[in-house]
């Protein structure tokens, strides 16, 4: 399993330096919202990187909550989409060698993210600028310098390689999660493989970042897809099973049995129904159905045996009513024979021969106590209390 990251470490990727159309404004305001690391560093440091951006979050939802717009727009969703291509068409991919330069420079963020954390744990403190230049033995000039190199060729890396991300996230499409939020994550993906990639070891960069962009956007959709959320484990068993199931349709040119998925996934029978049933998604009970969409789930699955709250604390009342006339009327015996043989108190009823066996008595006993009881309550003064329950 990949390692996973906080995606609200360094959440700044800057992929527009102009405005586009009049749409940077919206999105620059939502943007503010998610840059939450631009004191990572120091507070000195903050004010020092004028030039820094931040990773625009397009999620519809946020976006259209910033413009003052309830629900979803198909226009402004797919201008959003529109805009995100325009500005990644902008940046070509990097050489083989412009990627190694890059990858040094942007190195350096992370000895100065590593002395920032050495020298908080000593300080109790953030360190300041001043503290970080003579922890790393550098000139402030030179120090400076480095910075402005690292973060600019960081976002020139992240810029140079959002086809990816958009290539990686097409493959995910109708999971449950937007294609806007796809590529917001795997962006985040990518900002961390920028961060993490080391040129030396002789690897590609695109290569490193694959993995970074694939497990930011599978991880969202495992923790977002589903009204109800799955733990990631089980997630990562239905992905192995819709693999099974796959694979051996392909060999066996037919659909698998039970026996055969559970014995690919070493599992049995029961556990592997047990992940099926897990499978299935929720579905709103307003959604529409029929030919005309006029009809809502709802009104089809309404279960009309079901008791409303009246009617049910009114049976309750009157099994109150019945018990309490019984108690005053009958004998013990008669008034256990009776609710047993009309199911007054669980809804069961019981044969003569059952109510027999339980007070080891006859059927034909049974059946005398019975009548006796009947006539009890059928005098005028005890039918009167029960009468208004008849109705």
């Amino acid at each position: 399993m990949a390692t996973t990251y906080n995606s609200d470490r360094d959440s700044s990727i800057a992929w527009a330096d102009e405005p586009i159309d009049g749409f940077d404004t919206d999105l620059n305001r939502v943007a503010e919202k998610v840059s939450a690391a631009d004191s990572q560093l120091t507070p000195d440091l903050t004010a020092w990187d004028e030039d820094r951006e931040v990773l625009a979050k397009f999620s519809q939802s946020e976006a259209m909550s910033e413009m003052g717009l309830s629900g979803y727009s198909k226009t402004l969703t797919d201008d959003a989409v529109g805009a995100f291509f325009k500005e990644m068409a902008r940046y070509p991919l990097l050489k083989p060698s412009e990627e190694i330069e890059l990858a040094r420079q942007v190195r350096f963020l992370s000895k100065v993210e590593t002395a920032s954390e050495k020298l908080q744990k000593e300080l109790g403190r953030k360190p300041n600028r001043q503290e970080l230049v003579e922890k790393l033995k550098i000139s402030e000039v030179e120090f400076t310098q480095k910075l402005h190199e690292g973060r600019t060729a960081k976002r020139r890396m992240i810029r140079s390689n959002l086809r990816l991300v958009v290539s990686i996230a097409k493959r995910y499409l109708n999971r449950g999660v937007p294609f806007l939020d796809l590529i917001q994550e795997g962006a985040l993906g990518l900002n961390r493989a920028t961060e993490k990639f080391d040129p030396d070891k002789g690897y590609k960069f695109s290569t490193y970042a694959y993995w970074w962009i694939r497990q930011g956007i599978t991880r969202t959709i495992a923790n977002d897809a589903r009204t109800i959320r799955l733990p990631i484990h089980i997630v990562e068993k239905l992905n192995k099973l819709k693999k099974a199931h796959r694979d051996l349709r392909r060999d066996l040119q037919r659909n698998p049995s039970e026996q055969e998925l559970a014995d690919a996934l070493d599992v049995t029978v029961d556990q592997l129904r047990s992940l099926q049933q897990v499978r299935r998604r929720s579905l709103s009970l307003n959604h529409r159905v029929g030919k005309g969409e006029d009809t809502e789930l709802m009104e089809l699955l309404e279960d009309s045996s079901t008791q409303t709250p009246e009617s049910k604390i009114s049976e309750n009342m009157m099994r109150q009513e019945i018990t309490s006339v019984l108690g005053e009327v009958l004998t013990e015996r008669e008034k256990d024979i009776i609710t047993l043989r009309y199911g007054l108190a669980t809804g069961e009823t019981h044969t003569l021969e059952e109510v027999g066996g339980i007070f080891n008595l006859s059927r034909e006993r049974v059946r005398q106590i019975q009548t006796k009881a009947m006539r009890k309550l059928r005098r005028p003064q005890v039918a009167a209390r029960l009468k208004g329950w008849l109705k």
